[in-house]
């Protein structure tokens, strides 16, 4: 039978109060280097640096509204995406870095909302007539990607996504 003892409960010799106390100060140390170190969980999820660079600004002005999606039923929800902007002000190429984004699949969404309406404008056909970019290419013009066409796999430390606007006709 194994009995177990209150602290309070085990002899009172040098033999015990040796045993005891080096465990404890093991056991305070390690406990230190534990959180000094954040490893304070071991299924603390996983998250890295995601950097967008943007291509082929040809305007000045206005918004670049990027939206991240995290699944193919949140895919083009604006309210259930990872919303960024950046403002315009030069043209050429511009960069939004997205710090502690957890590892997983993405689709990416951006547009240049060039008259800064918060809005994709499109002509009277349905077309957008400002730049637009995914993520990846997507297969058809004709009609909008689908999230598994454009998703990618984000799992490093830091990951970059370069993209280039352009408008429809392009």
């Amino acid at each position: 039978m194994i009995r177990l003892f209150q602290r309070s409960q085990l002899p009172s010799t040098s033999t015990s109060r040796k045993i005891w106390h080096p465990l404890t100060k093991s056991a305070a140390l390690l406990l230190g280097l534990t959180v000094c170190f954040g490893f304070t969980s071991l299924d603390k999820e996983e998250m890295g640096r995601l950097i967008i660079k943007i291509n082929n600004v040809s305007k000045d002005k206005g918004i670049i509204w990027i939206g991240l999606y995290d699944s193919a039923d949140t895919y083009l929800i604006k309210e259930k995406s990872i919303l960024k902007k950046i403002d315009v002000s030069k043209k050429g190429y511009h960069e939004m870095v997205i710090d502690s984004l957890p590892y997983g699949t993405y689709a990416m969404a951006l547009f240049h909302d060039v008259n800064a309406n918060g809005e994709m404008d499109r002509n009277l056909l349905g077309i957008p007539s400002e730049p637009y970019a995914f993520s990846k290419k997507p297969k058809s013009k004709w009609r909008l990607p689908k999230f598994d066409e454009v998703k990618f796999d984000f799992s490093q430390d830091v990951q970059e996504i370069d993209t280039k606007l352009k408008k429809w006709w392009d």
